[in-house]
């Protein structure tokens, strides 16, 4: 791999990803920006939070840099984002600052960008392949173009990019031992489901599967290079119209394959006997909650679905891990019973089960973006009750956690002044928790009305559809 030298007039971009180094390396955003940013002639350098304010290749400090591109996942790694610049003695608000300039994307920003408008200079909205010209027009001359969203000119109207053709093919990761941790083949993007929880779905909306074939060949093709068994990634990959073609020529090629998780309904035994022979020890489902709420949500798989396929990886000795979530609007007890004994009943058909348990945290550009998270006390006594149930391994994401996530995730840009003292703060948890035990994050346990913080980013659906969407589901699942 050629590096575009270290020049004193080069454009220098530092690639942030406020996370671990090995997390980074799992993203295959991550690899495709620094190798399309090199291609267009920029120096760039990689960043993370663990490794702080210097270059991951040649150890050059933040200050050096024209623009950071920063591409987050996770609204909790905002705190991570503000402290890299605050270690490298950057102003992390843009109007106190004239260089580097900040410009940051990644699906929790395209969904709502307020949070960190006080410190971006500009954000990218939706996908690279959309927003690709605006973004290098952007970092090469510094001079704002449509296209991107630029937080100095207030709240402003501005739509989510889609790219019409996800066809495009790039082999390219940096052969390092951390990119071990995963090697991601995109099989579609998008989503033909609208779970009314599933953020990532509404703002990757039209659903487009990839060629099959390609999704082959380059899953073949990176897995000879590293050794490393590739990844499938997609919201719901075996919705793919030739899932089934991917897991028999991945079979005949001798070719292991990692799948996410799956949809029960969309699984018959041959399925699951292919992905048995791909090599793959665990399937993931996620059935979320009841029969009842399930359906509401937009999941319409039956308790038996479950089961059957519960039977079915018994016997093919994979091991059954299931994605739950507890604080679901209008979820009651029988629908915390109901799932109790769904895993009583895949215990008894032999299965190994992996309970993963989480509170439900409500999410913008969701028809659920109105409704109020649960109480901490609720989700906690909730959660009790379904470590209760039989099972093999458990997991659960702590309730406090989930309740900075939608602090952060629904607050509009006078969040942002707490993200910076968190990130000031010795004790980053101790500062938002001390935040929920004043009480100035109850704007997350209550309904959320029209206008919200993030009304004037445009995505898939008009205005009103999703309010539509929730009242429908008030009016099935809370009768």
């Amino acid at each position: 791999m050629r590096k575009v030298a270290y020049r004193k007039n080069a454009v220098k971009i530092a690639l942030l990803y406020p996370s671990t180094y090995s997390v980074a390396m799992s993203s295959s955003i991550y690899h495709v920006l620094y190798f399309k940013l090199q291609d267009a002639g920029f120096y760039v350098e990689r960043f993370t939070a663990d490794r702080g304010p210097r270059g991951v290749e040649d150890g050059t400090p933040l200050t050096h840099f024209d623009h950071i591109l920063a591409t987050v996942h996770y609204e909790l790694d905002y705190i991570n984002l503000v402290k890299v610049l605050i270690d490298a003695g950057i102003p992390p608000e843009a109007g106190r600052r004239k260089k580097p300039k900040l410009i940051i994307g990644g699906p929790p920003v395209t969904a709502n960008p307020e949070p960190l408008a006080e410190f971006a200079d500009a954000l990218a909205l939706g996908e690279l392949e959309a927003l690709r010209e605006p973004l290098l027009a952007y970092l090469s001359t510094g001079e704002e173009v449509e296209g991107l969203y630029y937080p100095a000119r207030g709240s402003h109207p501005v739509s989510i990019a889609y790219a019409p053709d996800v066809r495009e093919v790039d082999y390219r990761r940096l052969p390092e031992p951390e990119s071990a941790f995963s090697i991601s083949i995109e099989a579609a993007r998008g989503c033909p489901f609208s779970c009314l929880f599933c953020m990532e779905s509404y703002i990757t909306k039209p659903y487009r599967p990839r060629d099959w074939i390609t999704v082959v060949n380059e899953a073949e093709r990176l897995y000879k290079k590293s050794g490393v068994r590739p990844s499938l990634v997609a919201l719901t990959a075996n919705s793919h119209p030739h899932f089934k073609e991917i897991l028999r020529a991945a079979v005949e090629r001798g070719l292991p394959l990692s799948l996410p998780s799956l949809r029960a309904e969309l699984l018959d035994d041959e399925a699951l006997e292919l992905i048995a022979r791909l090599g793959q020890r665990t399937l993931t489902i996620a059935p979320e909650t009841s029969e009842r709420l399930r359906k509401a949500l937009g999941k319409n798989f039956t308790n038996q679905d479950v089961i059957r396929v519960a039977k079915k990886a018994s016997q093919l000795g994979l091991k059954l891990k299931l994605y739950l979530m507890v604080g679901l609007p209008c979820e009651k007890e029988d629908d915390l019973k109901e799932v109790v004994e769904l895993a009583k009943q895949v215990k008894r058909v032999g299965a190994y089960l992996y309970l993963s348990v989480n509170p439900f945290v409500p999410k913008p550009q969701t028809p659920l973006q109105y409704h109020p998270m649960a109480p901490l006390g609720y989700l906690r006594k909730s959660l009790s009750e379904i470590r209760k149930a039989p099972h093999d391994e458990y997991s659960q994401y702590d309730t406090t956690l989930a309740a900075i996530q939608a602090a952060i995730s629904l607050g509009g840009r006078e969040v942002s002044r707490h993200i910076e003292a968190s990130a000031n703060n010795p004790s980053p948890l101790g500062y938002w928790k001390s935040l929920l035990r004043r009480g100035e994050l109850d704007y997350v346990f209550k309904p959320r009305e029209d206008p919200l913080p993030w009304e004037h980013v445009r995505g898939f659906y008009q205005p009103g559809e999703l309010r539509k969407r929730y009242e429908k589901f008030l009016e099935e699942a809370c009768a």
